[in-house]
């Protein structure tokens, strides 16, 4: 007997066609929403950064008025004029320009003299020698 072959052709070939086209559309859906996903990322991380950046500058600003507010309690303007209200000659005074220069010293001097005047003329003087 000889063999048969059986070609088996689908009953719509139509049908076949739309689902083709179905998947593709899937595929395509799939993929907009995909970049339409990863954009919202993307403004998200962009909006987060720009936030963090922000906040940072806040801080940085912050941190540069402090310091500013603190290098001007014991500005060389204001060590100057401490050292006017206290008894001292104008060449001691010259000296104490040269000790005002270190911030440190100014630290020290203006913090000295709001708690004890003549400690803080001594250690000047000190400095000054």
């Amino acid at each position: 007997m000889p063999h048969r072959r059986v070609v088996v052709v689908p009953r719509n070939k139509e049908e076949k066609e739309p689902k083709r086209q179905n998947k593709s559309v899937g595929v395509e859906g799939l993929m907009e929403r995909y970049l339409d996903m990863r954009t919202k990322q993307t403004e998200d991380e962009a909006a987060q950064l720009a936030r963090e950046k922000e906040a940072q500058l806040a801080r940085e600003k912050e941190a540069h008025l402090a310091r500013e507010k603190e290098s001007n309690d014991f500005s060389i303007k204001r060590c100057i004029s401490v050292l006017n209200s206290m008894d001292v000659t104008k060449a001691e005074k010259v000296k104490a320009y040269t000790v005002f220069k270190n911030a440190e010293n100014r630290e020290i001097f203006v913090s000295a003299c709001d708690e004890d005047p003549e400690s803080a003329l001594s250690w000047l003087r000190s400095e000054m020698a």
